[in-house]
């Protein structure tokens, strides 16, 4: 197969697996959106290039020594309302979403849901489970 229909593939390929409810490794919620575990979200950022990382700790927490998810974006809880005309370029595309651990991820992805954000997965576990997995992060200093 070549590289061009790989790529375009891709695409496609990833809208199936979030959509269908009995893919392996994603869940469905209540909340309307999908969940994840840290091995299938690494292999979600690895596969495509249109997943737009969101990271809802404070800002402290993402510039801190933990660091966050390579290109996540710095959107903390405490201010995702104010942030959302800014996240809505983002709005048909896959978004992952991930906090320290599952309770502020998880309210962050419903929200998003609710504002219309058409693909949103949660990393479960947050940040904590990713690096238990032995995932890297990088800081912002």
């Amino acid at each position: 197969m070549t590289r061009i229909l790989k790529f375009c593939l891709l695409p496609s390929a990833l809208c199936l697996l979030l959509s269908a409810c009995k893919t392996v490794g994603v869940s469905t919620t209540a909340g309307g959106f999908a969940e994840v575990s840290p091995t299938i979200a690494n292999e979600m950022i690895l596969d495509s290039r249109q997943v737009v990382i969101l990271d809802v700790r404070p800002a402290s927490a993402y510039r801190g020594p933990e660091g966050h998810v390579a290109s996540a974006l710095s959107a903390p809880f405490e201010t995702i309302e104010r942030q959302l005309p800014e996240l809505l370029p983002y709005q048909n595309q896959t978004v992952l979403i991930y906090g320290e651990t599952d309770a502020d991820g998880e309210l962050a992805a419903k929200l998003l849901s609710l504002a219309g954000f058409r693909n949103v997965v949660h990393v479960s576990g947050g940040l904590r489970a990713w690096i238990e997995r032995g995932y890297r992060t990088v800081n912002a200093q």
